[in-house]
């Protein structure tokens, strides 16, 4: 197939599935490719600096190699909750929409913070689809060669479910099952930590570190409403603006003024200037 005729197929299968889910039921897996997967999970977990992470690697197919450099992060939610949401969170339930539908990632977060990795780095999961990210308009609909995809097992408010699931379905889960867990926060920090290490060329900030909604906004709504993005230790970019002050930045972001003064190795004594430019910790 050609490399644009793919692309156009890809594309339209991340619009059924939404990263959170399907609209038709995914092939069913072999036993002996379920005893198969079952082996690949429990007989190749690694750590990674202070991360285990579990090789649950999808087929070369879903992926190229890549020969950008990574800049960013991007963050997406996936569940089975269309199919079963009494259980959406079953890792081969969930790794067989990747196989059903010709998507990918690098990695997957499940509710308990184990981490799995389904695309090497060096190679290019097919994650982000069409869209453009602000700042970056040679991304355009390129966003996978420069990215890292990370997909959280994770479910969103009933707003941002219904384009995939009707109500009645999203009534049906549990209300533990919607949004994300404190341990899934835990090892998505560590995961970022040890992806910056190897690609430097990504900065700690939410312009490097997005979501999908942001890239594709009339199409995505993951990671939604219910991430809590001060929760990940990201920086924030800030130009100083006429009339701020250290203490005005400070409760605008909910940050100590020490924080600010440190991250920016500032003298407290002196005054800013408008269109300094600041980095706001979070």
């Amino acid at each position: 197939m050609k490399l644009g005729s793919f692309f156009s197929v890809f594309f339209g299968c991340m619009i059924l599935i939404g990263c959170s889910g399907q609209s038709t039921e995914p092939a069913p897996i072999s036993e002996n490719k379920k005893q198969s997967l079952n082996r690949g999970i429990s007989q190749a977990s690694t750590n990674v600096g202070s991360v285990s992470i579990h090789n649950y690697y999808l087929p070369p197919k879903y992926s190229y190699p890549r020969t950008n450099q990574v800049t960013h992060v991007m963050i997406h939610f996936i569940s089975n909750a269309v199919q079963k949401p009494q259980n959406p969170y079953n890792v081969e339930d969930v790794y067989r929409i990747f196989l059903t539908y010709g998507v990918s990632a690098n990695y997957m977060i499940g509710r308990n913070g184990e981490i799995y990795r389904l695309v090497s780095e060096d190679r290019v999961a097919f994650h982000a689809g069409k869209g453009m990210l602000p700042g970056f308009p040679e991304y355009q609909n390129k966003m996978n060669e420069y990215s890292i995809g990370i997909e959280m097992l994770a479910i969103g408010t009933r707003d941002e479910m219904l384009s995939i699931m009707p109500e009645k379905t999203y009534g049906l889960i549990s209300p533990a099952n919607i949004g994300y867990t404190d341990a899934q926060y835990y090892s998505l920090n560590r995961l970022l930590n040890e992806i910056i290490k190897r690609h430097p060329t990504i900065q700690r900030n939410r312009k490097h570190i997005v979501g999908h909604n942001e890239y594709a906004p009339d199409r995505k709504k993951n990671p939604g409403k219910l991430f809590d993005w001060s929760r990940i230790n990201i920086s924030q970019p800030y130009t100083v603006k006429p009339g701020d002050t250290l203490w005005n930045i400070s409760k605008k972001f909910g940050v100590s003024i020490q924080a600010i003064i440190k991250y920016n190795n500032l003298n407290p004594n002196t005054y800013l200037k408008v269109g300094q430019k600041l980095i706001i910790p979070q």
